[in-house]
């Protein structure tokens, strides 16, 4: 039973990270004047929802029901990107918000797979693919601080 607790834990995790990652390029998009960084945005994004939908059918096969991000969170979020570029949506700006918010996200990743062990090498590889891209990410947001 523990075994199937740390499967829904880290499925869960690695959907809340990439449902996140897609609200929060979605909430900063429209600010981007920069169409390199635009570019870099969508490109991320798509990412997202591509992981979102292999997470779900995972979840679907595994009969395991998902959470979404929190209402609150997602909130917070919001209010905070907003507020942090209502005046200043330079692109080193913008690049240093989104290097902290996903920085977060990898943490969370790793810190999800060590607790939550599985041996269901497909969802291992989501998170472990979720950790690497959104490392190879931050390196590309970096060229724009």
């Amino acid at each position: 039973m523990e075994h199937q607790s740390n499967f829904i834990s880290l499925i869960n995790k690695a959907y809340e990270n990439v449902r996140m990652g897609s609200y929060a390029i979605d909430c900063i998009m429209e600010r981007i004047e920069n169409p390199k960084l635009a570019e870099l945005m969508r490109k991320q994004n798509k990412f997202y929802l591509d992981s979102t939908l292999k997470i779900q059918e995972l979840a679907s096969q595994h009969e395991v029901k998902l959470s979404d991000v929190d209402v609150v969170a997602k909130t917070m979020s919001f209010v905070s990107i907003k507020l942090k570029t209502l005046t200043d949506n330079d692109s080193a700006k913008l690049s240093e918000m989104l290097v902290r918010g996903t920085t977060m996200g990898i943490t969370d990743a790793i810190r999800a797979r060590r607790e939550y062990p599985v041996e269901n090498t497909e969802l291992t590889s989501i998170v472990d693919r979720i950790i690497s891209h959104e490392e190879e990410f931050v390196d590309s947001l970096k060229t724009f601080l």
